[in-house]
């Protein structure tokens, strides 16, 4: 699987990012806290720690942040995924969100897909809303247009709804207004006086339902004794999953190449002749190098969890264990970074006499621009990106484990002259 990360996120490199942030459709934002005042007609995407946006987008907005809080005249559609979002002004199509807590204050012309934990629906949805989450309330000032599909832990339907309202709960209340059907399958239902079903109210589940005096349903009312757990039946949700966002193209393009230019330039800076190692026992053994990286890269998984399991064994080993796993991640794009290295300097430094650093380092660059724009073809992308992997694993390898190919030929020339 790490093979498939790492050729997704280099096949798009930095360039590709970067080309990405110039096109006129499109407005980006990277940082750490953005507060960003708008007023633009292209669309709007970000990659943040917490953002807060204000005033106008014209175009679409999308991104992956911490905590999102926009008031704004959208014109398009906003897909994010963060922590804490909430969501006021007008979003003139769909919205699909991830979140932990979300409030969609805002009127939505389109369809809602939100799934989280705390999810509160105050706007108006202009067609359906699909909901998956812990908690899911529409108070007295939401309505949706279209059919409900929720599914969570409790469900409070206190707006108005035109029309059907399937649910899926250990706890149904309701006491809004349902123009269509209602069909639940919960442990305990509750209609509260105040409450209008104009269709039937079907429920499934091993209490019959509660329904209060002053509660008006038009339809039929059946009730079917049935066992209720949360994992029972078929997923009644038909809105997305926390698993199903990522951050945008884009953002993993551009935040993958930032992080193998910044690691090999560090790597460069740090340790030059330790860096010039690697790229000279690539030059030594080109084919053993990556060789030596696609195996290793086939069995990396597997050393990392015996590795993981070996220090695990000892209580000093459990933190050095814990160490090497937030280090993986970066040990990998490193290694990319290294592949990126090698090939500047096969370009850069056909004698093979050394090179400067300040060439080394815009070498660095050029060649993942390059491989950045090669990139747009994603067969190709991948291929690159994994053959640029391997050569750096296999040749950082060899530089671990062995010296130096030119000083032990300097050596040998030496101990001949003497």
């Amino acid at each position: 699987m790490f093979r498939n990360w790492i050729a997704r996120f280099a096949s798009l490199g930095m360039l590709a990012g970067l080309m990405l942030a110039a096109a006129p459709a499109h407005a980006q934002y990277i940082g750490g806290d953005l507060n960003l005042d708008l007023d633009q007609d292209r669309s709007a995407q970000f990659l943040a720690g917490d953002v807060t946006l204000r005033g106008r987008v014209g175009g679409d907005i999308s991104g992956l942040a911490g905590n999102v809080d926009i008031t704004a005249d959208v014109g398009g559609s906003i897909q994010l995924a963060a922590g804490d979002i909430t969501i006021r002004g007008t979003v003139g199509q769909d919205v699909s969100i991830a979140g932990a807590n979300i409030s969609v204050l805002s009127d939505v012309a389109g369809s809602a897909d939100l799934a989280g934990a705390d999810i509160r629906i105050s706007g108006r949805i202009g067609n359906n809303l699909a909901v998956g989450g812990a908690l899911i309330v529409i108070d007295e000032n939401g309505s949706v247009g279209g059919n409900l599909d929720l599914a969570g832990s409790e469900i409070r339907m206190s707006g108005t709804a035109q029309g059907r309202l399937k649910g899926r709960a250990r706890t149904v209340i309701i006491d809004g207004t349902i123009a269509g059907d209602v069909e639940l399958h919960a442990e305990n239902v509750e209609v509260l006086p105040g409450a209008q079903i104009a269709g039937d109210l079907r429920v499934r589940g091993p209490n019959a339902p509660t329904i209060a005096e002053g509660a008006e349903i038009l339809g039929e009312t059946s009730y079917e004794e049935a066992a209720f757990t949360e994992g029972n039946g078929a997923r009644v949700h038909a809105g997305p999953r926390v698993s199903d966002f990522g951050p945008p193209a884009w953002a993993f393009g551009t935040a993958m190449g930032i992080a193998a230019f910044v690691l090999g330039m560090l790597a460069c800076l740090i340790s030059p002749r330790a860096v010039s190692g690697i790229t000279d026992h690539f030059r030594s053994r080109p084919w053993a190098a990556g060789l030596l990286g696609l195996v290793l890269a086939a069995f990396l998984p597997i050393l990392l969890v015996a590795v993981f399991v070996f220090l695990a064994i000892t209580v000093i080993g459990i933190p050095l264990g814990i160490i090497l796993l937030f280090a993986f991640p970066f040990i990998m794009v490193l290694a990319y970074a290294f592949g990126a290295v090698v090939l500047g300097d096969l370009i850069f430094n056909r004698s093979g006499n050394g090179i400067g650093l300040g060439m080394r380092i815009l070498s660095l660059f050029l060649v993942l621009a390059v491989i950045g724009a090669l990139g747009v073809v994603p067969v190709l992308g991948f291929l690159i990106g994994s053959i640029v992997f391997f050569i750096g694993l296999g040749a950082w390898t060899l530089a671990l484990f062995n010296r130096n190919p030119r000083l032990v030929a300097a050596e040998r020339i030496a101990g001949d002259a003497i």
